[in-house]
């Protein structure tokens, strides 16, 4: 009997073709399920208790319980509702699904499920597979994949073959590269100039790649063939011109301009500048670029008119600057300062206390701001104001503390007295922690007497406590007084107060910062006294000795503090953490931080307890510049599905463009946009990261193309990013885009700080634009009221220094005085180098004793080494070598630029047994010369091996047997110092001849034929 009437049966039939039609819908809804218990509700390990049926024992078993009744359920449906292309579109998007998560082990198990459901990976799911690997920086197992695919016939997608190339690039493997690239050339040329956000979908990137790759190994001519016909972009050619330029390959960079014109590329200033450097030695080459300049009829930029400038410098040619002086007709300071050659604010105290006077009433109570106004009041002499704000809060012992610090900050110890005494007369309640203010106070301002006056009198009044023993025991160490801080201790302990873990902390950190012979043996003595107390070492402690090490400690000096660390009773953090890593990279093996990294985890002394304390990994793999550290402990947090905050995402971002892939941490911050629960932890800060590295490798282009990218995703800017675009801007020398970066940041609202204004007055300053940076320094101190450190002083000052402007320069030194700017040592190098620039040599000298005496600075390295530039650049080698006395006498220890110049100074007189002797000082051999170079002090254990290679080989020019036994001397002292192959054989190269039968070539010059001939007719003996 039919239940349905013939006017019901219609769609009843339709509904049944609906069901069949949704049917794959229906599957991709369940394998949803899947993915969602998987990822968020079903907990590793557990099995749901239908999983134990005895057919799925079985399977079960070997892997799993919680992922394979996954795996089940998805099989089940896969084989009951989807044709096989159904089926297999699903199990795709699932695989994405897993790829963006970048669980690799559950990807693996759904490949391996496949043939369960009669199912074969195709070219998406490899490609899935490719990308998951390339995104882990995984390159091995993506050779595994790509020989799975060509052994299965598996064709690969237009996407796969750009992951290849981009595998091939970032391992530096040109002819790979070259490969892939050749085939992808068609779809690169129609993809190059669209607009798009992700560099793994920039073809335009992918050649810029290609291209500095093939730089990197020499293999640009090879490459040049292959761009025939693909539209190029200007950093493309630019960078093509730049390796020309540094190869000084002229023909090559005539290859390139052709290249350029045959694509009928508008050529830039840049360009011509590049190309006027590249074709210098050809002065009709580039005088028919000046024509073609002049006929454009634009104006010049500074860049291209200082090339030309260049290559008349180069060819003497004074009649083509007159030209180039008449055609340009220059008004840019920049050009002008080529052809021919900052307003200090004092501290605004009085200003201060009117305006606080004039508004006290409505200003209200704020308890910083007051404190910040006794200060100003102290400062200018305005007691009256600060009396009436002590006076409204009498018994206020909080405000009484901290004004007496602003005293003791300002140096200012008779207010102290005042104010203490103030809060006496008022009755109020003084405890020790008034009195140890007054001490410290005592200590800041750096008079020993008041200070041991001050304790008698806290002893009197029965308020000494450890703080105050500590307090003093600190002021002895900083003075040098260790026997002093030793008596402390012993009379602490009489008086029966216990010291404390910060007592012994700072006997170590003393001592550490004292250095010298026996040092560690008394380091380790107070560690052993400490424990014989009971008292453990904590962070502190452990971050003092890890201050300690360097590349010349004990390797059981090293063991120590790491069984330290490994005995330490608290819990390891990250400002230890951090301390580890800087004590391994000073010691030199980064293998052994590698290794200390991996016994932490491994120890679980470093808690994996969340994304923060990754993030703390991260960090100190890539300050380790272990990338696959890096990416390993990324992988691991991801994989336990952890999700990252924007501090550990920072992290990753900033470990993976620190270490040279600014690309790679570009895409990640893609991967992170593309998955939902990640994106909100992108910041402006993570991008800047990137920005900073692009800046850092002057890629302005792709500095704008985040930029651009930012601003579309509405972040918020700081001063911060905008500071990193104009960096970006300096160090391209293009200054021209400033204003409209600025006019950016008016837009925003985010007003210029000291650094933005350092930042563009260091940019015009390397352009020689000396007196705009002048300009910008008046208007920071107009219009933005800020006033000038000691960084936009010392640009200043540099840039005056590079343009032997030395009138301007001693004006900003003495600008920076009157504004109380007080100069470093990095001044003072800068300093010497104006002087010794401009061949006054005298002056250098007493300008450097000068400044060091006022100011108190003892002159380091860099300053010495500059003195003996300037001595060498005029030519008075002995005054070089006075100079490098005075340094070791100093306890100066030289660094490798330092004999760099005097070794290559030597050899240029003809001096090699002075430069022999030079060199075994620096490398801390027997028998250095002169004499006083026979110390410690002297050795420089960072010396260039380059400076050591290029020493032996001239050398060994005129000395060969000893140049050889110097050899055997190095290997056998200084094991570390590496001797290239190429140079032993350049050393041996006279010896080998001279063993070897024949007359002497014929092209040697008479006077050597004739050496050589006086040479084999001496006895061996005397040779």
């Amino acid at each position: 009997m039919n239940l349905f009437g013939a006017s019901d049966l219609a769609p009843f039939e339709q509904l049944s073709a609906l069901l069949l039609s949704l049917r794959a819908e229906i599957c991709l809804f369940l394998v949803a399920v899947a993915v969602h218990l998987l990822l968020f509700r079903l907990p590793r390990g557990s099995v749901p208790r239908k999983a134990s049926v005895s057919t799925k024992k079985a399977k079960v078993a070997s892997a799993d319980d919680g992922d394979t009744a996954i795996l089940l359920e998805i099989e089940a449906s896969l084989q009951r509702h989807l044709g096989q292309e159904e089926r297999m579109r699903a199990v795709n998007d699932l695989l994405s699904v897993l790829s963006r998560r970048q669980d690799f082990d559950f990807a693996d198990k759904v490949v391996r499920l496949l043939p369960a459901v009669g199912l074969q990976p195709d070219s998406q799911t490899y490609e899935i597979l490719l990308n998951m690997q390339f995104m882990s920086r995984n390159y091995q197992s993506v050779a595994r994949i790509v020989g799975r695919m060509k052994a299965e016939g598996v064709p690969f997608t237009t996407r796969s073959s750009v992951i290849l190339l981009k595998v091939a690039l970032k391992q530096d493997k040109f002819a790979e590269a070259k490969i892939h690239f050749r085939e992808l050339s068609a779809v690169i040329s129609k993809r190059v100039g669209e607009a798009t956000s992700s560099p793994s979908a920039a073809p335009k990137n992918i050649i810029l790649q290609m291209v500095e790759c093939a730089c990197l190994d020499r293999q640009l001519e090879n490459l040049l063939p292959e761009l025939t016909g693909m539209p190029l972009t200007e950093e493309v050619i630019q960078l093509m011109l730049s390796e020309c330029l540094r190869c000084k390959d002229q023909a090559l960079a005539q290859k390139v301009e052709k290249l350029a014109r045959d694509q009928k590329f508008p050529l830039s200033d840049a360009m011509y500048a590049l190309l006027v450097r590249n074709l210098a030695n050809e002065p009709r080459l580039v005088e028919e670029i000046y024509a073609e300049v002049l006929e454009r009829g634009s104006m010049m930029s500074p860049e291209l008119v200082l090339a030309f400038l260049s290559f008349c410098s180069l060819t003497g040619l004074a009649s083509f600057a007159d030209k180039l002086f008449e055609n340009c007709h220059p008004t840019q300071p920049a050009v002008l300062s080529h052809f021919i050659r900052f307003y200090a604010e004092n501290h605004q105290y009085e200003k201060a206390c009117d305006l606080y006077e004039k508004h006290s009433r409505s200003l209200g109570t704020d308890l910083k701001l007051e404190r910040s106004v006794m200060n100003a009041s102290m400062s200018c002499g305005r007691t009256e104001l600060a009396k009436r704000l002590l006076d409204s809060g009498p018994s206020d012992v909080s405000k009484h503390i901290a004004m007496m610090r602003n005293c003791a900050a300002s140096k200012n110890l008779q207010g102290v007295f005042a104010v203490f005494q103030a809060l006496q007369d008022t009755g109020g309640d003084i405890s020790s922690v008034v009195y140890n203010t007054v001490l410290d106070a005592c200590v800041e301002c750096h008079d020993m007497r008041a200070a041991e006056e001050w304790m008698e009198k806290t002893k009197l009044a029965g308020h000494l406590d450890v703080v105050t023993y500590n307090t003093m025991i600190k002021a002895h160490l900083h003075s040098g007084n260790f026997e002093k801080a030793r008596a402390l201790m012993e009379e602490m302990a009489a008086a029966g107060l216990q010291p404390n873990r910060v007592t012994f902390n700072e006997l170590v950190n003393a001592l550490v910062g004292k250095g010298g012979a026996g040092g560690q043996k008394k380091i380790w003595g107070i560690i052993d006294e400490m424990q014989a107390v009971g008292m453990r070492p904590n962070q502190v402690t452990c971050s003092i000795l890890l201050k300690a090490l360097d590349v010349r400690s004990a390797p059981e000096d090293v063991e120590k503090t790491m069984g330290l660390i490994r005995s330490m009773e608290e819990p390891m953090d990250e400002v230890l953490l951090s301390s580890v890593v800087e004590a391994c990279v000073r010691i030199g093996k980064p293998e052994f931080l590698s290794m200390k990294l991996k016994e932490l985890h491994a120890n679980d002394k470093v808690k994996i307890c969340g994304s923060h304390t990754f993030g703390s990994l991260i960090k100190a793999y890539g300050f380790a510049k272990d990338v696959a550290g890096v990416w390993s402990c990324w992988g691991e947090m991801r994989s336990r599905h952890i999700r990252p905050t924007s501090i550990t995402l920072g992290c990753m971002v900033e470990a993976v463009v620190h270490n040279g892939d600014t690309e790679g941490g570009y895409e990640l911050i893609h991967q992170m946009q593309e998955d939902e629960n990640c994106r909100s932890a992108l910041n402006s800060v993570i991008y800047c990261s990137v920005l900073k590295g692009f800046a850092r490798e002057k890629n302005l282009e792709r500095v704008f193309a985040v930029y651009k990218e930012m601003q579309e995703r509405q972040l918020d800017f700081s001063t911060v990013t905008y500071n990193t675009i104009i960096d970006a801007c300096a160090r391209c020398g293009r200054v021209d885009y400033l204003p409209a970066i600025l006019e950016d940041m008016q837009k925003n609202r985010i007003r210029p700080n000291v650094i933005t204004f350092s930042t563009m007055l260091k940019g015009h300053c390397q352009t020689g634009d000396i007196q705009k940076g002048f300009a910008i320094l008046e208007q920071m101190k107009k219009e933005a009221g800020l006033k000038p450190d000691e960084i936009m002083y010392n640009s200043l000052l540099d840039g005056c220094a590079q343009h032997a402007h030395i009138d301007e320069g001693l004006r900003v030194l003495q600008q920076m005085q009157e504004d109380g700017v007080k100069p470093s040592n990095y001044t003072l190098s800068i300093l010497v180098k104006l002087m010794g620039r401009a061949r006054r040599l005298d002056a250098a000298f007493d300008l450097m004793k000068q400044v060091a005496r006022k100011f108190s600075i003892s002159p380091n390295v860099h300053v010495y080494t500059n003195l003996i530039q300037a001595c060498i650049g005029n030519r008075q080698l002995q005054r070089a070598l006075e100079t490098l006395e005075l340094m070791i006498k100093e306890q100066v220890q030289p660094e490798s630029r330092t004999y760099a110049i005097l070794l290559r100074a030597s050899l240029s007189h003809g001096l090699y047994d002075q430069a022999e002797g030079l060199l075994r000082a620096a490398l801390g051999l027997k028998e250095a010369a002169p004499a006083f170079l026979r110390t410690p002090v002297a050795s420089c254990p960072s010396l260039d091996e380059a400076v050591v290679n290029e020493m032996l080989i001239q050398l060994s020019k005129t000395r060969e047997g000893p140049t050889i036994d110097l050899i055997s001397e190095i290997k056998a002292c200084r094991p570390r110092v590496r001797i290239d192959a190429a140079t032993v054989r350049r050393v041996m190269a006279p010896g080998l001849r001279q063993a070897t039968k024949g007359a002497w070539p014929l092209h040697l010059p008479a006077n050597r034929q004739q050496s050589r001939a006086n040479d084999r007719d001496r006895p061996l003996n005397s040779r």
